[in-house]
């Protein structure tokens, strides 16, 4: 038996153990804004932004999707989810400090949801290490986009045999493995929290905080009990060298129940409440109606699945030891009592916790906590005083009263959250062989017993089949399926010990001692009527000495009533306590296209069809087709589908989100299928899926595997393909000529069907421009031929309004696409000042009251020189306001008409004696304004002074300074392009090409009346036979059986027999076998006869 069992002693140590050997490699990495990127999470009905500091809601970007439920319905419940951790310490100058780390949150630093700042605008808060995703992507790595994930993974560079994880996934479940429909993963520390007099790591005095390190998952699955559930996963390390004995973790959630995403607003009537039972905390609106009259709105909660445990307290505080031995906490117990000399007593040693049994002595005892000392005599009345951490009866148990209370005087009621549990009775020993109390992640303890060496011994990494170590051994390692680390029963967790209802803004996050009085554990407060209301809920206490990690998971949930929300936690408890134990969609297809001359070639492989789903089993049923012009499948029904001949068929048992699911009608698998309702030059994506039949039996609808692509970035995995079907006798793409205006655009050209271009025309392309917003931006193009006086096309867009993709257009046999700036905006690469040290500058259309600038598409030039060189014109910017004429130190230029422009100035940073001088932040907050004014008196933009960093070294600009003002310019009115077929495009082939591969070709046309052409392709010389054969399979007609040169060769076939005769309406097969030097190709087709 382990010594935990025959000592009456318990380690202080409370959470999982994570690998110091690998968190070590990231010693060197500190958390900074810079690192700051974002994501959404879509992998169920619930779409969320969020931030890698750990922010849910806001992010710093001004992207903000706020807990929309059910997905794409937009409808909002939250504007924020700011995790808290904190800590009571002893600052340098020996004060007690109640000292948070938190989230950036609401970006504005004078908003109450914001975190911590300095002085110069810089974030104390948690924030993300570099490292832990693709810096190009700008988004947060997540298991389902490869795109977002880093070169190679910090925490993994101690792996001997894949040292950082390289191109593969740094699941929860091991490397490569993929078990969410989304996982998101990022590490953040707190090491730029420099607000109090605080060193949590003496041997590093820059580190500020608690000195702690977060390393944070989220999880979303599709499956239908958890459907409606984001799992956040928080593992805190202590990574400093102070030993935090008082620590709680909680959340502030800002919601905003029964809001839509456009609408009003409808947060005026929320309440809130909790559940202890369930460790949930909710909150719903009072009339169930949101603005603009929808209903029901229903319910947002929030639930604790994992908390740190503790196991030092002797108390089964998760309550699952109930069948094994120990006594029962009861009310009785809890009673005043005197302890005399010589009584029977428990002394707990606090840094250790172990416990002696013992004799009150005479002169009473003495204990060290909290590096506090306190004396009880001897004779005196002991009492349990809950959630101060001491055992203060004697009884070898802590806290053992911990409770809640409601109302005062004859109304009051007590609740006791460990009455009926069981606890170590220390005097008789009955209780310390319960391995299910005071059970911890990193004890080496299989306690609940759930470890099998068949499953689940396949090494630290979690990976079957890698070598990799404890791999085999026969004996549980961290790391494994059901043990320790990776088995969420084995922690004595606390659960929920705090709640309070918040009036928006009466706690800001920067109120570190505020924040704290609402998450000491036993606080429960509602208010019982509604309003504009958020909450906090917390747990605590627990210590963390130094290396010590500690888990954290919640649940936010959302349901239509209280019955189902309370229904989803269990569900969404049950599944985290299986260790995600859930049925999954099948894998996706790896898909492959190949174009051809008017269609598209699709292969694709068989993975989906072995994969077990660990629920269900080998549930595949088959694979959907399909195809969109834009990166965007939203609401695309599929173009082809293929499923196994067996009892599923027609649309299935169990609906799917409320909508029958189609299994399909018994065709049978295929891996190819070509599409031949294509265009030349036309841009096509397919997505490829697979789906499954489900288990009616068990209540699991079907299942698809996902279409998931990013159109912002536009990158997808490998069950999207791009692919444009061309003639293969084209080649190369070409600009066409800009006559005349500004734009930086480009439109570029491409013959795609030389059977189909128009020598010797002339094409011309103009387009409309509108004000869209604060923008001036394209509105649409016209196409025109010249030649033939005809359009093309009119008052097309160029971009995708839902994608915001460049569409691509064909006619007469090229294509034209366009590479356009979306707005107006400063290029960078080349614009700037002639001294890098000159504050940095911003442009942008000028608006002011109900003055609005034109957005002109031009570059500018402003030249600094001694107050005089020009003079600013008086200009009316509003009713009340008139800038006066005033000399000035700069002048201005357009570049793009080389003329000096007139300008208003408006002086905001104001400098006795310094009239006229363009400068900025003397006051460390303003700037002047420069309002260009083109075409004499029309206002066009405004250029200011920014200063971002605030650093001292910047400088105003001086006599002999310049700026200059480079714009991108989207497509205009005042923009043309022409091009003349075949001067402007690139050469076209007269001579046929070789083809890259052998290729049977489906017949055309099909259903025929009297012919068809039959066309297969040849990289090579080959023996070609090509024959019909019946539904029976009997051969009836050989069309070729002879040798052929490589090349594309066609054959049409009347429907005749070899006697001439035809045959009757029905389905035929043609069959191609070739035989080269190189290989045997043989493929078939259907094609049908009517008459």
């Amino acid at each position: 038996m382990d010594s935990k069992h025959t000592k009456i002693v318990a380690s202080i140590v409370l959470g999982i153990l994570i690998s110091t050997s690998s968190h070590a490699q990231l010693d060197n990495l500190h958390g900074d804004e810079a690192n700051i990127v974002t994501g959404i999470f879509s992998g169920n009905q619930l779409r969320l932004t969020f931030q890698n500091d750990g922010s849910l809601g806001y992010t710093t970007d001004g992207i903000f999707i706020g807990g929309e439920w059910p997905l794409y319905s937009q409808h909002n419940y939250l504007n924020l989810g700011a995790p808290f951790l904190g800590s009571e310490v002893i600052d340098n100058n020996n004060q007690t400090r109640h000292i948070f780390s938190t989230v950036i949150g609401v970006a504005s630093q004078t908003q109450s949801g914001a975190g911590d700042s300095g002085p110069n605008g810089e974030w104390w808060t948690f924030l993300p290490l570099p490292g832990f995703s693709n810096p190009e992507s700008e988004h947060v790595a997540m298991s389902q986009s490869p795109w977002t994930w880093p070169e190679s993974w910090p925490d993994k560079h101690d792996d001997v045999n894949d040292p950082g994880w390289p191109n593969a996934w740094n699941g929860y479940f091991g490397k490569n493995q993929i078990n969410a429909d989304e996982e998101c993963y990022f590490v953040v520390d707190d090491y730029q929290n420099q607000e109090f007099n605080f060193d949590p790591d003496n041997t590093d005095k820059t580190r500020g905080g608690l000195g702690m390190r977060a390393y944070i998952r989220g999880f979303q699955w599709s499956a239908q009990k958890v459907q409606d559930v984001l799992y956040m996963l928080y593992d805190f390390e202590n990574i400093g060298t102070y030993d935090h004995k008082k620590m709680v973790f909680g959340f502030n959630i800002l919601d905003v129940i029964g809001r839509s995403m456009y609408g009003g607003g409808d947060g005026a009537d929320d309440l809130n409440g909790y559940d202890m039972d369930a460790n949930l905390a909710y909150s719903y609106d009072e009339d169930d109606i949101g603005d603009g009259g929808w209903s029901p709105v229903g319910y947002l909660g929030t639930a604790f699945f994992e908390t740190a445990g503790n196991a030092v307290d002797g108390i089964d505080n998760d309550n699952d030891g109930q069948n094994g031995a120990g006594k029962v906490i009861t009310e009785e117990m809890f009673a005043p009592m005197v302890i005399n000399p010589g009584d029977p007593i428990i002394l707990i040693d606090y840094s250790t916790f172990e416990r002696t049994v013992t004799v009150m002595p005479e002169d009473g005892v003495t204990i060290t906590h909290l590096d506090h000392e306190y004396h009880f005599e001897a004779g005196d009345v002991f009492e349990e005083i809950p959630a101060n951490l001491i055992d203060d009866n004697f009884n070898g148990i802590i806290d053992e009263n911990y409770g809640y209370t409601y109302g005062a005087g004859d109304e009051v009621f007590r609740s006791f959250l460990n009455v009926g549990k069981k606890y170590i009775d220390y005097y008789t020993g009955e209780g310390l062989a319960n391995i299910l109390l005071d059970e911890r992640r990193d004890d080496n303890i299989d306690n609940d017993g759930d470890w099998t060496v068949l499953t689940d011994d396949v090494g630290q990494d979690g990976l079957a089949h890698t070598g990799d170590v404890g791999e085999g051994d026969g004996i549980p390692t961290n790391g494994e399926p059901h043990f320790d680390k990776t088995d969420v029963d084995e922690t004595d967790m606390i659960g929920l010990s705090s709640f309070s209802t918040v009036i928006y803004g009466h706690i800001p996050h920067s109120d570190d001692e505020g924040v704290w009085q609402n998450f000491i554990p036993g606080y429960f407060h509602v208010l019982p009527h509604p309003g504009d209301v958020d909450f906090t809920f917390s747990s605590g206490y627990f210590n963390m000495p130094p290396d010590q990690v500690q888990r954290f998971s919640i649940g936010l949930l959302f349901a239509v009533n209280f019955e189902q929300l309370l229904t989803t936690v269990q569900n969404s408890n049950t599944a985290y306590k299986n260790n995600y134990l859930l049925e999954q969609r099948p894998l996706p297809p790896v898909l492959t296209a190949i174009p051809g001359d008017n269609k598209v070639r699709l292969l694709w492989d068989e993975k989906a069809e072995q994969d077990i789903d660990p629920v269900t089993g080998m549930d595949f049923e088959g694979y959907k087709i399909y195809r969109s012009t834009t990166l965007n499948f939203n609401n695309q029904a599929p173009i082809a589908q293929f499923d196994l001949v067996n009892e599923y068929s027609g649309n299935s048992a169990l609906p799917v989100n409320g909508k029958a699911f189609y299994l399909g009608d018994n065709t049978g698998i295929q891996h190819e299928y070509i599409d031949n309702n294509v265009v030349n030059g036309q841009d096509y994506y397919y997505a490829m899926t697979a789906y499954d039949h489900g288990a009616p039996e068990l209540g699991i609808p079907p299942a698809e595997s996902r279409i998931y692509f990013d159109s912002e970035i536009e990158k997808y995995d490998s069950h999207i393909v791009l692919c444009m079907p061309r003639d293969p006798n084209t080649s190369g793409s070409t600009l066409a000529r800009h006559i005349k205006g500004p734009a930086t655009g480009q439109v570029h050209l491409m013959v795609v069907d030389r059977r189909d271009i128009k020598l010797n025309h002339t094409y011309r392309i103009t387009f409309a421009d509108t004000i869209e917003g604060a923008n001036r931006i394209t509105k649409n193009f016209t196409l025109l031929d010249l030649t033939e006086e005809s359009r093309l096309f009119n008052a097309e867009p160029v971009r995708d309004a839902i994608t915001g993709q460049s569409l691509a257009y064909v006619a007469d046999g090229f294509r034209i696409d366009f590479e356009n700036p979306p707005v107006f905006a400063v290029n960078e690469h080349e614009s700037g000042w002639n001294d890098p040290l000159i504050y940095d500058f911003y442009l942008e259309r000028f608006r002011y009251s109900r003055t609005e600038g034109y957005q002109e598409a031009a570059d500018y030039q402003i030249e600094f020189g001694e107050v005089g060189i020009d003079t600013s014109l008086e200009l009316v910017v509003s009713s009340t306001r008139t800038l006066p004429p005033t000399p000035v130190n700069f002048k201005v230029k357009n570049l793009t008409t080389d003329k000096y422009i007139n300008f208003g100035f408006w002086e905001r940073d104001v400098l006795p004696g310094q009239e006229g001088k363009f400068t900025g932040f003397t006051d460390r907050t303003r700037t002047d304004e420069i309002i260009f004014l083109d075409d004499t008196l029309g206002i066009t933009w405004d250029f200011r002074l920014i200063n971002e960093s605030l650093l001292p070294e910047h400088r105003n600009p001086q006599a002999g300074d310049m700026v200059k003002i480079v714009l991108d310019k989207p497509f205009t009115s005042s923009d043309v392009y022409e091009m003349t077929m075949p001067l402007d495009f690139a050469a076209v082939e007269t001579q046929e090409k070789t083809p890259d591969y052998f290729e049977l070709s489906q017949n055309y046309p099909n259903p025929f009346n009297a012919c068809t052409t039959i066309s297969f392709s040849l990289p090579e010389p080959a023996h070609v036979k090509l024959e019909i054969y019946n539904t029976l399979g009997q051969k009836v007609r050989t069309l070729l059986d002879a040798p052929k040169d490589a090349g594309i060769h066609t054959y049409q076939w009347d429907s005749t027999d070899m006697n001439r005769m035809k045959f009757a309406s029905g389905l035929y097969f043609y069959r191609l076998e070739v035989s080269s030097k190189s290989e045997t190709f043989t493929d078939f087709k259907k094609m049908i006869i009517v008459k």
